[in-house]
């Protein structure tokens, strides 16, 4: 194993993990290696996170998929035929490069060996030495790390921290930091974003699909996950039902065996309380967690509590979509959240998406491996599977052969006795004016024209029956009377 940084910019300046057979086997091992180990992996994620036997084995699983992922996004034949392009004479506009050094600093609370493992992979995939810090601590996953990560990896392209290094020798290195509070990363920063997640479900919604998920995704993985919802605006017409298959799917959560945490919810409950932004009424609590309704105590919109790392559903009226909207927009003017939920049909729904602005939105579903690791980092590509891409550790670094299409217009405007005629046809054509496209004739039908047609369809169509009767009525009086 590598013993500093330095070494390890020494290994990716010497093209260590630059060819693609290599980096297959560095994957393969590592997967081996994490296979074997299924067991104390399982048995150390329940000790230092005290989730459930399917919790810790859903993560196990969902880490080894990730390797393999990796290992089968990379294809030697194409990496072949993209190094000898320029060989051939062709372009390699696409062509990418490693940074060459990855340092990785883990959330180590929530999911720890699938916020590792994610990055580390994707990393390695895209040709790059790694430095992992894992403290020295207690817990029983970092130590277990320590242990099989360099039976895995070759020695020199793996270097294993127990503290922060100075930003000095980070500076060259692409860091993945999942638990810093960095509001404007540079472009080597890889920062996971820690805003609010909203759900909103409106009178349309299945809702006993939307307080099964909804409930899983607060309530899972000891309720720490970052895109587990903060707050459900649930239609005031179906907030009693929807609170009653509430509680009917949380009774699993809240009287779970494992070890609880009684604590912290505690904490929590006590800093709602005394909020005076809101009045908090506990609906249930139980030893792994509670359901409390917010009730606005004013005028102005209810605010949105804090980021939440606690199994706490927090519930709260609206009285329609533009309610929520509204609600959402007051309390982040110029932020995204960090993902939105929208039960509702799909003509509501898309309204929803549309107008609350978030990282990423999921219509009537929450993908249960949006639950693990940390949020994608800030001004990124959302990924579902893994959050982190070998994109996101490689660099643009473009070749050429081939001269553009307009350099001969251009060599001769510059470069020839003819320059004048030429700079005037490349005038000529630069400044020639726009045609506009012709708009379609049809006219969408979103969902303010739809609010339209349906008041013209209630009162409309019976005021001209009124109207056609009438007129009717009157004429037939009228011939009688005269003829």
């Amino acid at each position: 194993m590598a013993s500093t940084l330095e070494d390890l910019h020494a290994a990716a300046d010497d093209g260590r993990c630059l060819n693609v057979h290599f980096r297959q086997q560095q994957l393969k091992a590592l997967h081996d290696v994490l296979r074997k180990n299924v067991d104390r992996l399982r048995d150390a994620l329940r000790h230092d996170t005290h989730i459930t036997d399917e919790e810790a084995s859903i993560e196990v699983a969902l880490s080894l998929s990730t390797v393999k992922n990796s290992y089968d996004s990379l294809d030697p034949e194409k990496d072949l035929e993209e190094e000898y392009r320029i060989a051939k004479g062709r372009d390699a506009a696409d062509r990418m490069q490693p940074w060459g050094v990855v340092y990785i600093d883990p959330e180590l609370r929530h999911t720890p060996l699938f916020s590792l493992v994610a990055p580390l992979s994707a990393a390695l995939a895209a040709g790059n030495c790694v430095a992992v810090k894992l403290e020295n601590s207690l817990k029983a996953l970092p130590s277990l790390l320590r242990t099989i990560l360099p039976e895995a990896l070759d020695f020199d392209i793996l270097l294993i921290l127990t503290s922060t290094p100075a930003e000095t020798s980070l500076r060259n290195c692409v860091s993945v930091l999942q638990d810093a509070d960095i509001d404007s990363p540079t472009c080597s920063q890889l920062v996971s974003k820690k805003a609010n997640v909203i759900a909103v479900v409106d009178r349309t919604a299945d809702l006993a699909a939307a307080a099964e998920q909804l409930v899983i995704a607060r309530f899972a993985f000891g309720g720490r996950s970052p895109y587990a919802p903060d707050l459900i605006l649930v239609n005031e017409w179906s907030k009693v039902e929807f609170l009653e298959l509430v509680l009917r799917h949380a009774v699993r959560f809240l009287a779970s065996s494992t070890e609880a945490n009684n604590g912290s919810i505690d904490e929590s409950l006590q800093r709602l309380q005394k909020s005076k932004r809101w009045k908090m009424s506990t609906i249930t609590k139980g030893d792994k967690g509670a359901v409390v309704e917010l009730i606005n105590t004013s005028t102005k919109h209810l605010s949105l509590p804090a980021k939440m790392s606690e199994p706490i559903l927090c519930i709260s009226a609206i009285t329609s979509l533009d309610h929520a909207v509204d609600l959402i927009s007051s309390n982040l003017p110029d932020s995204y959240l960090s993902s939105a939920y929208h039960f509702a049909a799909p003509t509501h729904a898309k309204y929803l998406a549309q107008f609350v602005k978030s990282d990423v939105s999921f219509v009537n579903h929450i993908p249960l491996s949006l639950l693990l690791g940390p949020t994608t980092p800030r001004f990124q590509a959302f990924n579902l599977d893994s959050r982190y891409t070998p994109a996101h550790f490689q660099r643009a670094s473009p070749q050429y052969i081939k001269p553009p299409s307009s350099q001969t217009n251009l060599i001769e405007t510059l470069s020839t006795d003819r320059s004048k005629v030429s700079c005037t046809k490349l005038l000529s054509a630069s400044t020639t004016e726009i045609q506009p496209r012709k708009r379609p004739d049809s006219i969408a039908v979103g969902f303010f024209e739809q609010g339209i047609l349906i008041g013209l369809a209630v009162y409309g169509i019976p005021l001209a029956t009124c109207l056609g009767a009438s007129l009717f009525y009157l004429s037939r009086t009228a011939i009688r009377r005269y003829t």
